[in-house]
C-alpha cells in the first residue's frame, strides 16, 4: 500500500521506461529522452561523452540502468529472467505438448 501524501511522491505523472519506439540496442536512452522530453541523439551523446571521460566506466552504469529501467510494458529484465526461471520449460514438455492430444493424451491417429 502506498501514502497518496508521501513528500516525494511524483507530481509529474511522469514514469521513466525503457523505450521500444526509439531504441537502438536496449532502449536505455531513448526511455531517458522520453521522459526528460528532449531529443535522444543528445542523450546519446551525452553518454558516448560520459564513456570517453570516465575511461569506460559509464557503461557500468548503462548496463545498471538496462537491468533496473522496466520496459514500456512495465516489467524490468530481471523480472523477466526471474519469470523465465519460474516457468521452466523443456525440448521434451514442448514435443510431447505438440505430438499427444491434450484431451486425452493420445498420440494422433496415423
Amino acid at each position: 500500500m502506498t501514502n497518496s501524501n508521501a513528500p516525494f511522491s511524483n507530481l509529474s505523472g511522469k514514469v521513466l521506461r525503457r523505450s521500444r519506439d526509439q531504441r537502438m540496442l536496449t532502449g536505455v536512452s531513448g526511455g531517458i529522452a522520453e521522459y526528460l522530453n528532449i531529443d535522444v541523439t543528445l542523450v546519446r551523446l551525452g553518454i558516448v561523452g560520459l564513456t570517453l571521460l570516465t575511461g569506460g566506466t559509464a557503461l557500468i552504469g548503462y548496463v545498471v540502468a538496462w537491468i533496473v529501467i522496466p520496459e514500456s510494458d512495465g516489467k524490468a529484465v530481471w523480472q523477466n529472467v526471474q519469470q523465465s526461471v519460474n516457468q521452466p520449460s523443456t525440448p521434451e514438455a514442448d514435443i510431447a505438448s505438440r505430438i499427444y492430444d491434450d484431451t486425452n493424451n493420445k498420440p494422433p491417429a496415423a
